[in-house]
């Protein structure tokens, strides 16, 4: 399997840009609450990699595969930083070409380093990174079904992380009933503030080469507080985490931007509902 050097942007975007929590929140456009402030900053860690499985998931280079998400984040113990640098809760999308007109948008500024199993340098590996997020899921479809009704007809118009990811590098609150208003791609869900992919053997991460040898169970996560993505993991077709990477709590609670106990407790929760979420599907 050689590497494939034609990703979509918005896959890429999405797997490199990683979000930090706020503690601000600003009352915006519609229902929805974007939070976000400068200075705020998220650590990424690699927390289980099973090289057995992904080889048999994803062949032999199933590094590569890995490395959508950055280079070096296929090893154990690696960790991603990002920083917000600037943050613009009624930044102008102009989406005319695709029938959604000019949205409103939340629009973060953001410096980041690449996974790494040592220090982070001084100096972020990149800056001026700009991710946006729609206010309103339904016009996050709209759009998505209009971009792709372009391509050919084989490929699927509803959304998936793999599709829209640039949009998804942060939500805004409440995410479980953001995320429930998305018309999703068939093998695609939601459950609270989850994003569940059942990939089947065959099947191609969009955009890609790469293909899954078994089926297999993806899994997004944000934050319910303040909607960061704090995790992606995958299960195996026998429900083991073969691959996970997860947000990095600070050692103190008093840190910016973490409201640790708030965050402990919406995480345990949401687990145990997931497992048995995805055990009732399977049977």
């Amino acid at each position: 399997m050689k590497k494939n050097t034609k990703i979509i942007p918005v896959l890429l975007i999405f797997f490199i840009i990683f979000l930090g929590f706020a503690p601000r929140a600003v009352s915006q456009v519609g229902v929805y609450t974007f939070h976000g402030s400068v200075g705020d900053s998220k650590v990424l860690k690699v927390t289980t990699v099973n090289n057995a499985s992904l080889t048999k998931l994803f062949g032999p280079n199933w590094t590569d595969v890995i490395e959508l998400f950055g280079k070096g984040a296929y090893k154990l113990g690696a960790r991603s930083k990002s920083v917000v640098i600037g943050v613009n809760l009624s930044a102008k999308y102009d989406l005319s070409l695709y029938g959604v007109g000019v949205q409103i948008v939340a629009e973060y500024n953001t410096s980041n380093w690449h996974w790494t199993t040592g220090a982070f340098n001084s100096t972020p590996d990149s800056t001026g990174d700009i991710v946006r997020s729609f206010y309103d899921p339904t016009n996050l479809t709209k759009f998505i079904n209009n971009f792709y009704a372009f391509w050919p007809p084989h490929i699927s118009h509803n959304v998936s992380i793999q599709n829209a990811g640039a949009y998804f590098a942060q939500l805004p609150t409440p995410v479980a009933q953001y995320l429930g208003a998305i018309v999703w791609e068939p093998q695609w869900e939601n459950y609270a503030n989850t994003v569940i992919h059942h990939a089947k053997a065959g099947d191609y991460i969009f955009g890609t080469t790469y293909k899954y040898n078994e089926n297999c169970t993806e899994i997004w996560t944000w934050d319910t507080t303040f909607g960061a993505w704090i995790g992606y993991k995958i299960l195996d077709n026998s429900s083991n985490v073969i691959y996970e990477f997860q947000i990095e709590l600070p050692l103190l609670p008093m840190i910016p931007g973490f409201e640790v106990s708030l965050l402990l407790v919406s995480s345990s929760i949401g687990t145990i509902g997931l497992i048995f979420f995805i055990l009732k599907r399977k049977k």
